[in-house]
């Protein structure tokens, strides 16, 4: 079996999960990376690339499109209001008065808001904003920051992109290894009641492969924003049922998996 047929298989063919089940553990590892990569690329790496590619690029960002800033003596200044947002994060810098108002964070969000002398990390929500952490311009920036040391920055920009990129394949990693395992109860449990022979690593993936499907559609729609995203999160989990039970139905019938 090739590996695109395993994908195919896990995302539209519970009959096939038979052969899926008798793959060698480095297969079914090798499948739950792929899948967690290509989460991490829908749901990170292209809408922040689409963001980058928009302003044309960090070094146009900060050497043109952004109005010249300084810090002296703790100050920040700069010649006009900024504003950026990648996703739910929002910049802005705006000094004009020492501390960025509560008005200029009316959107929902997470802010990082620079004033001349505070900068404040903050999130906006239910019309209210809460303050996580408040600074002085002098504890983030260094005398004499400007628009050249933010350039001299970007190749420190891109390691932290990619180092949330693996934060973010991890976190889907944990959240549908997670869903899994509480499929895997109950899937145990008929396993064991309708002699299917499967071992609990088997039953983990076939729960793991019934998600496919819905996990794909439900990041994609998530980066797209196309609908409601707790509507199509339900339509996935009941998908991703469907899709277990019917490989289960299709288990029980003439011969059963290799015990791993």
């Amino acid at each position: 079996m090739t590996f695109s047929e395993q994908i195919i298989y896990a995302m539209v063919k519970p009959a096939k999960y038979r052969e899926l089940l008798d793959l060698k553990k480095g297969r079914s590892v090798l499948f739950v990376l792929v899948i967690t990569l290509m989460l991490g690329v829908i749901g990170f790496a292209i809408p922040i690339a689409a963001v980058i590619s928009g302003f044309g690029g960090f070094e146009k960002l900060f050497g043109s499109t952004m109005r010249p800033m300084s810090v002296h003596q703790g100050t920040m200044t700069i010649e006009e209001p900024f504003f950026m947002h990648v996703g739910n994060l929002k910049f802005v810098i705006n000094t004009e008065a020492e501390r960025v108002s509560d008005e200029r964070l009316s959107v929902e969000g997470a802010y990082v808001a620079i004033g001349s002398k505070e900068v404040r990390l903050a999130i906006s929500g239910n019309g209210k904003v809460t303050d996580y952490a408040v600074y002085k311009v002098s504890d983030f920036f260094a005398e004499g920051f400007s628009n050249a040391s933010l350039i001299r920055m970007i190749p420190w920009i891109y390691a932290v992109l990619i180092l949330s990129f693996l934060v973010s394949c991890l976190g889907y990693f944990i959240k549908y290894a997670f869903l899994s395992l509480v499929f895997s109860i109950t899937v145990n449990a008929m396993n064991k009641h309708m002699e299917l022979g499967l071992s609990f690593g088997q039953v983990f993936m076939l729960c793991y492969y019934g998600q496919t499907l819905g996990i794909i559609i439900s990041n994609f729609n998530s980066a797209l924003s196309l609908l409601p995203q707790m509507i199509v999160s339900f339509v996935c989990v009941m998908i991703s049922i469907r899709m277990i039970t019917s490989a289960i139905v299709s288990l029980k019938g003439p011969g059963s998996p290799r015990m791993s």
